[in-house]
């Protein structure tokens, strides 16, 4: 399954440029929550989502897409659609993990959406994507103390 996981506040930022991590805020529990969710599968990232985190997550192949980006610590590819079918015809989990043009280009694709709507509003400079919510239907929505998960199926 092709799956966009997403952290985001309830006005749809996701990225903070000046942070640690690119992350506009500190959240123990979403975080854990992402790394339970990943352990072991794939993450497909972009370069800057890469170089904001630093280095590969433990426990998981991360994928960074890049035409200009080398590096002996992860694989860079630069076809996105080799990538995702290859994961489908493995049908292994894909995790795309950010950032926002990665989403943008791959909305489409994905076969579920997992969205963490962080509570309340931060300071930012990075939105997720705009997109055609028809597209997509709610198949569960559960509440954390931080935040909500909602997960959703491409139509």
């Amino acid at each position: 399954m092709i799956i966009l996981i997403v952290a985001m506040d309830e006005s749809g930022l996701i990225g903070k440029l000046d942070s640690s991590n690119g992350m506009p805020w500190k959240n123990a529990e979403e975080l854990k929550h992402f790394k339970n969710r990943t352990l072991g599968h794939t993450l497909l990232m972009g370069k800057n989502t890469y170089l904001a985190i630093g280095k590969p997550l433990p426990n998981r192949k991360t994928i960074v897409l890049s035409n200009h980006y080398q590096s002996d610590e992860v694989e860079v590819r630069n076809d996105l659609n080799n990538i995702i079918a290859q994961y489908r015809q493995l049908n292994k989990d894909l995790f795309i993990c950010g950032g926002a043009s990665l989403y943008q280009q791959t909305i489409d694709l994905v076969d579920q959406l997992e969205i963490s709507v962080i509570h309340g509003e931060y300071s930012g400079e990075v939105y997720f994507p705009e997109y055609d919510k028809r597209k997509f239907t709610l198949v569960e929505k559960i509440p954390y103390e931080t935040f909500d998960k909602y997960i959703y199926r491409h139509c």
